[in-house]
């Protein structure tokens, strides 16, 4: 759930690459970073930045600045910045001269980026300034057209709609960030909610219902219906296939391959052949998808299907699905906005103590205890998580309900690059994915391994790696 951001490595005017706490960006904007810089260097040019993206304390202290008159630039307070969405850059405007800013609008419009001035005039304040809008360019156009009012301009809507939709809190929006995800999502499927304001009210209950979603479903559930309609209907800002690649060695393309990432279940044998995983995976899985087909599909009945369930030649059990998000075992979980959380979990140390789902990157399986027992696995059990360039590792930590497969720990979450926990210590309720791979490796754990939480997690680390690389090395059996 939520638009993913994506680590990136370019060029900066900082003698180096971009800072990490800058170098992240949507996947549409991925795309057209390094489509624009091969442009330019075609032209003998080429893009640096000064800045990208911005956190709620970096845009706080932007503005803050702003005031101060420390600088003269205009920044707005958190909240109404594209940069606060990893949607919109600065660059450096020297290398730019040398084709001229009215030659570079087109140019960079081409890869559907958007200056914010109103004339391409390089003297003017926030002529390095560029924007992806992306489909919240729709919000921007709804506000245009009046159908909102509540917002100082159709931008700061737009960027509050962009910022919503990476899972970080706008404060007009107030604390509930699914409501205004879900509220944003509306306007860019072409309903007319009114203000976009963060209130699920009679309006936007009735849009959700035009698009079949049931408006009396949990928050979250409905939140997971809008993702897939936006996924479905957007998918470049979802996905982007292949790795971060250097800033000297941007990709010539970037396809989204619908077939490989949609959200569709996948059953019986002959599914093996049309199903892919999540381009963006296969650098971490290697050969493994190779042994996928001599695989034994898993016929299932869960309410949301995994777009594959299936038994590998050598026994682990292989899940592609959603992820959603378990926070049991976490101190003080119930006050912080699950509704479903537990203080126990199924697996406990020897002196009861549960895995802290906070700390603990921890997979669950659902219910009768012998529905993982049939593919040989228990509790503490091991795992290797895959999702897009990330790779965690994870021990079987907690049972589910019997109708729901795809699960996993706030910090497990976490490792696979979509943190969970807001500044304020409470829990955006809300899962990951499509695309989520989970290989589970069938009688890995030991009770020695779990004498204590901080024993189980170097074991997790010790021995996640070795049984991954001990499956890569594994042969493949010829088809028959």
């Amino acid at each position: 759930m939520f638009t993913p951001l994506k680590p990136i490595k370019i060029d900066s005017i900082y003698n180096g690459l971009l800072p990490d706490r800058m170098a992240k960006c949507t996947p549409d904007m991925y795309a057209a970073i390094f489509a624009l810089k091969s442009r330019l260097r075609s032209l003998n040019s080429d893009l640096v930045l000064s800045d990208l993206f911005r956190s709620y304390e970096m845009q706080f202290q932007a503005h803050a600045d702003y005031v101060s008159g420390k600088k003269s630039a205009y920044s707005p307070p958190p909240g109404g910045s594209m940069h606060e969405a990893g949607r919109a850059f600065d660059l450096e405007l020297k290398l730019i001269k040398k084709i001229g800013l009215t030659a570079f609008w087109p140019i960079a419009a081409t890869f559907g980026l958007k200056p914010i001035i109103n004339r391409p005039d390089i003297g003017l304040n926030e002529a390095w300034h560029f924007d992806c809008r992306g489909s919240h360019q729709l919000v921007y156009d709804y506000y245009v057209a009046r159908n909102g009012d509540n917002f100082a301009s159709p931008y700061t809507a737009m960027a509050a709609s962009a910022i919503i939709s990476i899972g970080q809190k706008v404060d007009a929006l107030g604390d509930n960030v699914l409501a205004g995800y879900i509220q944003s999502g509306l306007i860019r499927l072409g309903q007319n909610i009114g203000d976009l304001d963060g209130v699920i009210g009679p309006r936007a209950r009735a849009a959700l219902t035009a698009l079949q979603i049931d408006p009396s479903a949990p928050i979250d559930t409905i939140a997971d219906a809008i993702d897939k309609k936006l996924q479905e209907k957007f998918p470049t800002e979802f996905f982007t296939p292949g790795t971060t690649v250097a800033a000297d060695a941007a990709p010539s393309r970037l396809i989204v391959n619908l077939h490989a990432t949609a959200a569709v279940s996948t059953s019986g044998q002959a599914g093996l052949q049309t199903y892919r995983p999540d381009p963006a995976t296969l650098q971490n899985l290697g050969s493994i998808v190779d042994q996928l087909q001599q695989a034994t599909v898993i016929s299932n009945s869960f309410v949301n299907p995994p777009r594959l369930l299936a038994r590998l030649q050598s026994g682990e059990l292989y899940l592609d699905s959603n992820l959603e998000l378990d926070t049991d075992g976490w101190p003080g979980g119930g006050d912080q906005g699950d509704p479903d959380w537990q203080a126990s979990t199924s697996l406990e140390c020897p002196n009861g103590d549960a895995l802290n789902a906070n700390e603990a990157p921890y997979f669950v399986l659902p219910l009768p205890t012998t529905w993982a027992a049939q593919f040989g696995i228990s509790l503490g059990d091991y795992a290797a998580v895959f999702y897009k360039q990330f790779l965690a590792y994870a021990v079987f930590g907690d049972y589910g309900p019997k109708n729901k497969l795809g699960e996993g720990s706030i910090e497990l979450l976490r490792q696979l690059g979509q943190e969970r926990i807001k500044n304020n210590g409470q829990v955006i309720n809300a899962g990951m994915g499509p695309g989520v791979i989970t290989i589970v490796f069938p009688g890995s754990g030991a009770a020695a391994d779990r004498t204590s939480q901080a024993t189980l997690l170097t074991m997790i680390n010790q021995k996640g790696p070795a049984l991954l690389g001990a499956l890569k090395a594994a042969p493949v059996a010829n088809a028959a």
